[in-house]
Order: structure tokens, then C-alpha cells, then sequence
């Protein structure tokens, strides 16, 4: 008889920690649950800010942009500007400083290199010069333009709204 209210009294004291367990962990779910919902509406709130959503938009025009640019002043401009003038590729032109191991008269910059030739590579020079000039004049000519076009388009609007 004994036994028996020795075992009733140690389950019922494991169904009384098992519930305060249980209760401790709902307790700590529920915190951490608040925890990650603060958190995660904070960032969300930052990240699909109008202004970051509009700074990516304006990345990736810029990006654009700047292909548009370069693409203009190296594959138009640059051959213009080589068949009027030099006649070469400048990115072909340059001084042999020391002769490689064959000692053969090099027609580009590459078969100096391959020789082994040490070379001043001022035809290089000038082409990024050349494109720092041409892109930095087109930006400018493209902003007078867009510019234009928004001083038009807000002298209609206030037109509009008279």
C-alpha cells in the first residue's frame, strides 16, 4: 500500500514541472516572437523606404546611362576621331623602351608583350583620355538637355495650374 501513494506523488510532481516547463517555454516563445516581429517590421519599414526604392531605381538608370555613354564615345566617337587622325588604333601606339628576346619589329602592342619587349604605352594613355574628355562633355551636353526639359516641363505645369 505504500507503494501506491509513493508513485501517484511523483507523477503528480513530474505533470506539476512538466507544466511549468511548458508554461516557461510559451512564456520565452511569446518574447521572442514580439522580439522578431519588432525587428522584423523595422526592417521592413528601412527597406522599402520610397527612398531606397528610388536610389535602386536610379542606380541601375545610371548604370544604363553610363553604358550608353561609354558605348557612344568608344564605339562612335573614338573610331571617328582614329580614322580622321591618327589612322592606327591608339591603344597600338607606343615606344619601345627595351627589345624582347627577338628583336623583331612590332606592329602591335600585344606582339611587343608577347616578345617580352618593354614598352611605354602612351597610345593607351590617350585612349582613356580621350574617353575621360568625350564622356565628361557628353554628360555635360546630356544634363543641359535634361535640364531643358524640366525647366518645359515645369513652366507647363504651372501653365496647368493657372
Amino acid at each position: 500500500m505504500n507503494k501506491e501513494k509513493v508513485i501517484p506523488t511523483i507523477s503528480e510532481e513530474i505533470n506539476e514541472r512538466i507544466d511549468i516547463i511548458e508554461d516557461e517555454v510559451n512564456k520565452q516563445s511569446g518574447v521572442l516572437k514580439k522580439k522578431i516581429d519588432v525587428f522584423y517590421s523595422g526592417w521592413r519599414k528601412f527597406a522599402f523606404k520610397d527612398d531606397i526604392i528610388n536610389i535602386a531605381i536610379g542606380m541601375i538608370i545610371a548604370t544604363s546611362f553610363k553604358n550608353l555613354v561609354n558605348s557612344l564615345v568608344v564605339d562612335i566617337i573614338t573610331p571617328c576621331l582614329i580614322g580622321f587622325g591618327v589612322g592606327a588604333n591608339t591603344e597600338d601606339l607606343f615606344i619601345i623602351l627595351r627589345e624582347g628576346s627577338s628583336n623583331e619589329t612590332y606592329n602591335t602592342l600585344i606582339q611587343a608583350k608577347e616578345d617580352g619587349a618593354v614598352t611605354l604605352n602612351y597610345g593607351l594613355f590617350l585612349h582613356v583620355f580621350i574617353d575621360l574628355i568625350f564622356v565628361s562633355i557628353i554628360l555635360y551636353l546630356m544634363m543641359r538637355l535634361i535640364d531643358k526639359i524640366q525647366k518645359e516641363m515645369h513652366e507647363e505645369m504651372k501653365k496647368l495650374e493657372d
